[in-house]
């Protein structure tokens, strides 16, 4: 319908009965979706930046374009005019689509990133982002049963079932960084944080932050998970730790020990200021390498971005449970145990040496 009033060639009167019907049945939807008790993500959403009856007008537009329409954004002036009723209503309605707008800051509604820079948004192209997407449809289908704030948490039972919610919070920084840094796009010719791109994902990571928390708070064995007290001993920041989780679990599940230094940055950056300063994460001076948790094999010499990031032995093994005194054999001591063994005459000797040392 939308693209029938497009149409150049369109009768005046066609093109203002077209536009009743689709405000009618934008506004019955807005209704239903203003009159819905939401109880996951779009709960939050709607707490925390007070949307009213007109945002939802705006989402229930994109929503519709997005299921019925062959492209799945709209120009703005498209999206205005669906939510309001002559010109000037539309230009004193700009503020729903602007950068800091609540569906803008929200992550709910998102703009087309275009080669170029768009600073008008009535020919700015906007569409319904995917979490927006994904929180109606698990709602629609039941999946979100209450608020997850009201949801009683069981504590952990071992360091194993600790380490795999961190994999699962883990994903949420993969989905984030997938999302703020596509690789196609850096070398776009204006600037974009990223942030609001990524923000709803940036809250399902706090509130997945806030879980653990209280999970390990109602888990009375937490203090003896090799986890816990390995982040905790060595006083990792929340961008360290899953640094070190990602390494873990990439090893585990791919057989690869390696990740490039830059791809752990953009992981836990949640826009392109933020990957700036996150450069102090992984360089000569700094806290992973400093207390050897993490090696590096750069491809130029000095310059760490450059190169390829592992775990070191001790590292993966105190963190699936081994003694922490448990450390790795240096060269001189496997070549000093080398000759030691070439020498060696008989087993008794050796059992001897051993009664001895």
């Amino acid at each position: 319908m939308h693209g029938r009033m497009a149409d150049p060639e369109l009768r005046r009167d066609m093109r203002t009965k077209l536009g009743r019907q689709v405000r009618a049945k934008t506004d019955q939807l807005a209704t239903k979706l203003a009159a819905y008790r939401f109880k996951g993500p779009l709960a939050q959403a709607i707490r925390e930046f007070k949307l009213q009856r007109v945002h939802f007008q705006v989402l229930a537009t994109l929503l519709q374009c997005h299921l019925r329409s062959d492209t799945a954004s709209m120009e703005g002036r498209n999206v205005l005019a669906a939510v309001t009723y002559d010109s000037f209503e539309m230009l004193s309605s700009m503020d729903l689509l602007r950068e800091d707008s609540p569906l803008r800051a929200s992550g709910l509604v998102l703009m087309e990133d275009d080669e170029e820079a768009v600073d008008d948004i009535l020919e700015a192209r906007f569409r319904i982002s995917e979490d927006a997407l994904f929180a109606f449809r698990d709602e629609v289908e039941g999946l979100v049963v209450e608020d997850q704030g009201k949801v009683k948490r069981a504590g952990y039972a071992n360091n194993r079932d600790y380490l795999l919610d961190l994999r699962i919070l883990h994903n949420l920084f993969k989905h984030r960084s997938e999302r703020i840094f596509q690789q196609d796009r850096w070398d776009r010719v204006h600037s974009g944080s990223g942030q609001h791109s990524g923000s709803s994902l940036s809250r399902r990571i706090e509130a997945y932050w806030r879980k653990i928390a209280r999970r390990l708070q109602d888990s009375p064995e937490a203090s003896s998970f090799s986890a816990l007290r390995f982040f905790r001993e060595q006083n990792l920041n929340d961008s360290e730790a899953i640094i070190v989780v990602h390494l873990l679990f990439k090893e585990l599940y791919e057989g690869n020990a390696y990740a490039d230094a830059v791809d752990l940055l953009r992981l836990v950056s949640s826009s392109e200021d933020d990957l700036i300063r996150n450069r102090q994460l992984i360089g000569e001076g700094s806290k992973l390498m400093r207390l050897e948790i993490l090696q590096i094999e750069s491809m130029l010499e000095g310059r760490e971005l450059t190169g390829e990031v592992y775990l070191s032995n001790w590292v993966v093994n105190y963190l699936f449970g081994a003694s922490p005194g448990d450390k790795d054999i240096n060269r001189d001591e496997q070549l000093d145990w080398h000759f030691y063994l070439k020498n060696l005459e008989d087993t008794r000797s050796f059992f001897k040496d051993l009664e001895t040392n």
